[in-house]
């Protein structure tokens, strides 16, 4: 990863930082303490900004820096809701409507957590995707609560499994 090779030029041991323009200090500007953070994990505009808030960096260094990794490719919201989600989707039985209040309450924005489920639901026929049908499927068997059919295709359809993916239910 470009950040890792980046991070090691920049980076000449704990407790001396280069700026990579040969200038040393003992706490790294905002910028280097952020390409740490991106080199370490993915990461995501508002949490870099809190965590970046927390080591007492000013808003402006702040907002600097995330606008620069943004331009280098190395701080991407949707890239992280898009990985975040399939993380999710290893190990969860979350609804739909559950995934994306979770994204959106980390920071991210709701047009960009929407697109980032579209993603992860999105398969090249009409068929409902594999990862939705999974969710599903974990989901009832998690918080089916003895609903009726009719029942639990309406706590489905307010849950955000889409009308097709109820459908499949349907046929089981």
């Amino acid at each position: 990863m470009a950040v890792s090779v980046f991070y090691r030029i920049c980076h000449s041991s704990d407790s001396e930082v280069s700026d990579c323009d040969g200038k040393h200090s003992s706490k790294p500007d905002a910028f280097q303490y952020a390409l740490r953070l991106v080199a370490r994990a993915e990461q995501f505009r508002a949490g870099l900004s809190l965590k970046l808030q927390k080591k007492g960096y000013s808003k402006t260094d702040i907002s600097k820096a995330a606008e620069k990794l943004s331009v280098m490719g190395m701080l991407d919201d949707s890239r992280y809701a898009r990985l975040w989600l399939a993380s999710r989707m290893k190990r969860g039985s979350a609804s739909p409507r559950e995934l994306l209040a979770v994204l959106c309450s980390k920071g991210i924005s709701h047009a960009t957590a929407s697109a980032a489920l579209k993603w992860l639901f999105s398969d090249s026929g009409e068929e409902p995707s594999n990862s939705e049908i999974t969710l599903l499927r974990r989901y009832i068997a998690k918080k089916r609560e003895g609903l009726s059919v009719v029942d639990l295709r309406k706590r489905l359809r307010f849950e955000g499994f889409s009308f097709e993916v109820l459908d499949c239910l349907v046929d089981e």
